[in-house]
């Protein structure tokens, strides 16, 4: 497998919310913790976990986070208890994968700053 075709793992961050890092942090632990759960038997999961564990943060608007949830993938609801208001959505998280197969999702969003 070359290096640019790695197995890598995207999380999509909600940037019209103003997270503070630690908030941030927090939420994208909990969809990587639902993800770890659901996925951990999964062949490029195990490759994933063993090798480089590469994870890449995104930032997205609420839409584009909402199509990546109708494609199926894991996300995180608030709850509303600290800085942002009740049933906000956070964070998307999408299952490790190959970086080419990754794309059809990912294409049009940015490395969040």
């Amino acid at each position: 497998m070359e290096k640019k075709d790695e197995i890598v793992q995207y999380f999509v961050v909600n940037k019209e919310l103003e997270m503070s890092a630690p908030k941030l942090a927090a939420q994208i632990a909990h969809v990587a913790t639902i993800m770890t759960l659901k996925y951990q038997n999964e062949e490029d999961f195990q490759k994933w976990i063993n090798g480089s564990q590469t994870k890449i943060l995104l930032g997205g608007k609420e839409t584009q986070l909402n199509k990546l949830i109708e494609q199926g993938f894991d996300f995180i609801i608030d709850e509303g208890r600290t800085e942002i208001p009740k049933n906000s959505l956070t964070v998307v998280g999408l299952k490790p994968m190959l970086k080419s197969e990754a794309q059809q999702y990912i294409k049009r969003l940015r490395l969040y700053r």
